[in-house]
């Protein structure tokens, strides 16, 4: 009987070894096609151009040599900011009542001539400043775009609206100063540019100037050229603009309509 069992045991187990062989042999082997990892190394761009301009990489790569100093970028427009049409709206009724207050102020005479009129602004937030976005690549994303703040949106001769004439994906010539922070509340980390002049490839202006930058800020001195002055004091005469006051009336071509 022991010798029954025992001859039973041994032929499990061999059944059970030549099983278990069997399963490790018939087992396929598990392929994974995972995609290619993601590269980080930025696209094939230089740092600057063999006619001089920086790149938007460039730019941002040396930040610390160019903080606070007057630049000029090569790269493709990508966005140009324009007021949501309500808001518009909303401003130029905001507008209209002003002027009706401030004449209400001057048949009152006296001390109302000396106040500051203001409609109310209810639920009616100013546009922002003028401001449009560059980058080296037509697709880039606004978040890593270099956003350019503050071009003027009057023509400094006559005063009247002038709108930014360029094409969204195309390349341009910007010249700025390099900073953190603008005039009128722009702000970004790696750094914008505060308007001073832009081109088109061929050298044409089509914005130059600031439209908040006083006077003596407009000029644009480059490391190693010479200073050259644009906006206010190309186009003053008198200490006018288009026939009216100095840079700093709200008046004068160049600022932001509010």
């Amino acid at each position: 009987m022991i010798r029954i069992c025992l001859v039973s045991v041994f032929a499990l187990a061999s059944l059970l070894s030549a099983k278990v062989f069997a399963q490790g042999q018939e087992v396929t082997p598990i392929k994974v096609n995972l995609p290619p990892s993601p590269s980080f190394t930025p696209p094939n761009i230089p740092v600057q151009y063999p006619s001089g301009e920086l790149s938007v990489l460039g730019l941002r790569k040396m930040k610390d040599k160019y903080m606070d100093k007057d630049v000029k970028v090569k790269a493709y427009l990508t966005e140009i900011y324009e007021c949501p049409a309500e808001l518009r709206k909303c401003n130029d009724q905001l507008s209209e009542k002003t002027k009706v207050e401030k004449k209400k102020a001057m048949k009152k005479g006296g001390d109302a001539l000396t106040q500051n009129v203001q409609a109310d602004r209810g639920g009616c937030r100013p546009c922002d400043q003028p401001h449009f976005f560059m980058a080296d690549t037509p697709n880039t994303k606004r978040e890593r775009a270099l956003l350019i703040a503050d071009y003027p949106v009057k023509d400094w001769d006559t005063g009247e609206p002038k709108a930014l004439e360029a094409k969204v994906g195309e390349q341009y010539l910007v010249t700025g100063m390099f900073s953190i922070n603008s005039m009128t509340g722009f702000a970004a980390s790696n750094g914008l540019l505060i308007h001073k002049k832009l081109e088109d490839l061929s050298g044409k202006m089509l914005a130059e100037g600031n439209a908040v930058l006083p006077p003596e800020a407009q000029t644009i001195r480059l490391e190693g050229q010479a200073p050259e002055k644009v906006g206010w004091e190309v186009h003053q005469k008198d200490g006018l603009v288009a026939g009216k006051g100095k840079k700093g009336d709200k008046k004068v071509p160049g600022g932001a309509n509010r």
